[in-house]
């Protein structure tokens, strides 16, 4: 029966082709594959500089020395301004390597003050630099204020965290680079092949219907999108030890719509495009920066604010994100639904785009 189904035959045509393409296997697999090995075995989340929230409870004239003297060193990434229950919890989500607390009588009575410090037990080398720095600004502010020892004292305590690492923030954002690139190349340049060719106008004259050719193109794309999504997670899983903390299944839906997004961007840049030398550097200029911009390899947070707005809204990102949150947080499909909606509403732009530019000749 599935012999004699055209749609059903172009399709396992169609998967095999794909699979004998080197270079749509080399832009799909390999090259994502060897990037997050790179990434993760060079490890940029080693020790560069600490991440120190600061909760001043005081707000006087000391603890604004205090928090200016450390603000001056280079080692500390300081944040200010939330609460101690929201720094508490950046600390237990490894967003931060410690926290400190202020207490409002720092600094006002005769008895020493002590400042509250938690620390990530599992980043030794940052929480111990950044206790030795505290300890000998405090020491510092002791002397200067009464010439005695031990005015200020400082509290330190262990906090376990989830201990998140670089290659598990590198994950999530190779799978969905590696979608992107799955779309957009391997759609732009086979069917720009088979239009120079004149592949496309001879299959118009056969009684296969156009549906069931597009079908199966589709089909195996997406099919490649869930394939190259295992393989990735695998290798991070073996080579890693990465922990996935939500569900595979809805990590596998999202790549079906990534992979449909790309596919129709792919479908679009196929039907503007006559020859090969025209679509590579169109899909480059496409994928290149969504690649850097849309927090594949880095955060988005050290980018200027004015460039993560124009950022927020580029579909890779959006794919990046939700895949991140739900295989780093553990959120469900649904908490994604802003993710979610603009995926929906690039699908949308994209699919119109390549329905008016795809051409058979």
């Amino acid at each position: 029966m599935f012999r004699e189904n055209p749609t059903w035959s172009l399709t396992v045509s169609a998967l095999k082709m794909w699979f004998r393409d080197r270079q749509a296997i080399f832009w799909s697999l390999f090259l994502p594959l060897m990037l997050m090995v790179i990434f993760g075995i060079l490890n940029f989340g080693a020790f560069g500089s600490v991440d120190l929230g600061i909760v001043d409870e005081a707000g006087n004239d000391l603890s604004r020395q205090f928090v200016a003297e450390m603000d001056a060193i280079e080692t500390f990434d300081i944040t200010e301004g939330a609460t101690w229950p929201e720094e508490r919890q950046a600390l237990e989500e490894s967003d931060r390597d410690l926290v400190l607390l202020i207490r409002p009588d720092f600094g006002a009575t005769a008895d020493p003050s002590t400042v509250e410090v938690l620390y990530n037990e599992e980043r030794t080398r940052e929480s111990q630099v950044a206790q030795v720095i505290i300890r000998q600004i405090l020491d510092e502010m002791t002397f200067t204020e009464t010439g005695t020892p031990r005015r200020f004292t400082m509290d330190s305590q262990a906090v376990t965290t989830r201990n998140l690492r670089y290659v598990d923030f590198l994950m999530p954002g190779i799978v969905a680079m590696a979608i992107m690139q799955m779309g957009l190349f391997s759609v732009a340049f086979a069917f720009v092949q088979l239009k120079s060719r004149g592949i496309l106008r001879r299959l118009m004259a056969t009684p296969v219907h156009p549906v069931s050719f597009l079908f199966s193109q589709v089909f195996t794309r997406l099919t490649v999108s869930i394939l190259q999504t295992l393989v990735l997670i695998g290798t991070a899983l073996i080579l890693f030890d990465v922990k996935i903390a939500g569900n595979l299944a809805a990590i596998l839906l999202l790549a079906l719509m990534g992979g449909a997004v790309f596919v129709s961007m792919g479908f679009a840049i196929s039907g503007w495009a006559k020859t090969e030398e025209v679509a590579a550097p169109l899909a480059n200029v496409i994928a290149l920066p969504m690649m850097f911009l849309s927090g594949v390899f880095f955060p988005r947070d050290a980018m200027p604010e004015a460039i993560q707005r124009v950022t927020d809204f580029l579909p890779l990102t959006y794919l990046a994100d939700a895949l991140r949150n739900i295989a780093i947080d553990g959120e469900v499909l649904w908490s994604q639904w802003e993710n979610l909606i603009g995926l929906a509403v690039w699908l949308a732009i994209s699919f119109l785009v390549a329905v008016r530019l795809f051409k058979w000749e």
